[in-house]
């Protein structure tokens, strides 16, 4: 007898680009089978009646920062997130195995992998200038760090070099040999210059050339705009031309968020340009909702300097440009923020992004969309089992009731950031519901840590 049985779906299988109307069954929390409409159906313990609504793979979300927080792994839930790769950007834990047996015993409301954050264990080697080169002695200990982390399950190596500027090209690509040794990917959040230069971009894509190792762009639609960002398109499309191993991954938002104190929001380039500041909005702390002036902007890089600010250059349609490119994949950014704090994305880049590029603008057909939310960043991040329909895959599957499917998170001062969607009324997160009628179920925390 099957656990449960799914009846009357729109399946959309992203393997094959195909979709039809029938059922599907779960069993010890794999797919067990798959049905055609009008096929005889088993028993079942439970029968979930999708009602015509999509059903699909649970969405990865590539670029997370949502390991230890439930709050946030529960908002990811919400929009049909079934796995989130963290540890980007440079920042991780640094005790691998204290991290996955924390989790292994007490579950998490979904799936969970962690990278080797590069930045984590250059402090733990005793590098705390971000301007500063490594020595020979803190490179040594830097290596033998990663080393351990893939040893006690680690997916992938990750770089935030706009946090460590410091950081030297041989650096990183001596520490991506090991990576890439290991069979583990690379992310990396890229340096910070100004928004035509695309050397950064460059030196982010060379990784894959010089060590065979896959790269992923992290956060695209963030670090160009205008005629820079379809050059930067141009440029990945050259890469992979040439073999390169190279995946992509974009937010929905041209308006980003970090720590006041990051280097995005230096003093060269706001105090030089006073409507600049003024695009400023704080996302956390004591002004929250309000756009910054010259006062709040110094006082905020300064003494307020690891609360969060937004920055949006107002170009909204970079994301569309973004997306032009093939097999970009969907990701969050998400990240821990004080309830009515904080950046949407977190809880609404799901919805938005069918709502805006496939439901309203057409840019994308709806394979395409569940292409770049399932199956694609499975395959980023190796995982074999899941972003698929078929049997034996992971049972991590979401029903989308199209018709109402809509975000409603929204800045801080217009909105409330962390409001959850409607139209993902159903979550399982391998073969356990999760999500019933859009509710969460009390209590249950199905997911697992994903070692490598």
């Amino acid at each position: 007898m099957l656990d449960y049985l799914i009846i009357n779906a729109h399946i959309v299988q992203p393997e094959n680009w195909t979709d039809f109307a029938g059922s599907l069954g779960i069993k010890d929390g794999k797919i067990d089978s798959i049905y055609r409409e009008f096929s005889p159906l088993p028993e079942a313990r439970e029968i979930i009646d999708a009602r015509g609504g999509i059903l699909v793979p649970g969405f990865i979300d590539i670029h997370s920062h949502s390991e230890n927080s439930i709050p946030c792994a529960e908002k990811l839930l919400a929009m049909g997130v079934t796995t989130a790769v963290s540890g980007n950007c440079g920042y991780s834990t640094t005790n691998f195995n204290g991290f996955f047996n924390k989790f292994e015993k007490g579950g998490y409301p979904v799936n969970q992998l962690e990278q080797a954050g590069h930045s984590v264990f250059r402090r733990k080697a005793g590098q705390n200038d971000i301007n500063a080169a490594v020595t020979s002695g803190q490179m040594d200990k830097i290596k033998r760090y990663i080393t351990e982390a893939f040893s006690s399950g680690a997916c992938g190596l990750s770089f935030g070099l706009e946090y460590d500027p410091g950081t030297t090209q041989e650096e990183v690509i001596e520490l991506s040999r090991i990576a890439a040794e290991a069979g583990r990917f690379i992310s990396i959040h890229a340096r910070y210059t100004q928004n035509d230069d695309l050397s950064p971009l460059r030196e982010a894509l060379d990784i894959a050339v010089i060590t065979g190792a896959p790269v992923i762009y992290s956060h695209l639609v963030y670090m160009y705009e205008g005629e820079a960002l379809k050059e930067a398109l141009r440029i990945i499309t050259e890469y992979r031309e040439k073999n390169a191993d190279i995946w992509v991954d974009s937010g929905m938002y041209t308006a980003y968020a970090t720590f006041a104190g990051a280097p995005c929001f230096n003093e060269d380039m706001f105090l030089n340009d006073e409507s600049e500041i003024n695009r400023l909005l704080a996302a956390t702390g004591k002004y929250t909702g309000q756009y910054l002036n010259r006062e709040k902007y110094l006082e905020m890089r300064s003494s307020l300097s690891n609360e969060s600010l937004i920055y949006d250059p107002g170009n909204n349609g970079d994301v569309f440009v973004a997306y032009s490119l093939s097999d970009v994949m969907v990701s969050t950014d998400c990240i821990e923020y004080p309830a009515g704090q904080g950046h949407p994305q977190g809880a609404a880049t799901y919805p938005y992004f069918f709502r805006r590029l496939v439901k309203e603008t057409q840019q994308l057909s709806l394979h395409d969309a569940v292409n770049r939310c399932t199956l694609l960043p499975a395959k980023a991040a190796g995982l074999n089992t899941k972003g698929r329909l078929a049997s034996g895959m992971d049972a991590d599957l979401v029903i989308l009731d199209w018709e109402h499917l809509h975000e409603h998170a929204d800045f801080p001062g217009r909105g409330d950031p962390g409001a959850l969607p409607s139209g993902v009324k159903h979550v399982f997160v391998n073969g356990v519901l999760s999500i019933k009628e859009e509710k969460r179920i009390p209590g249950v925390n199905a997911g697992v840590c994903v070692r490598t």
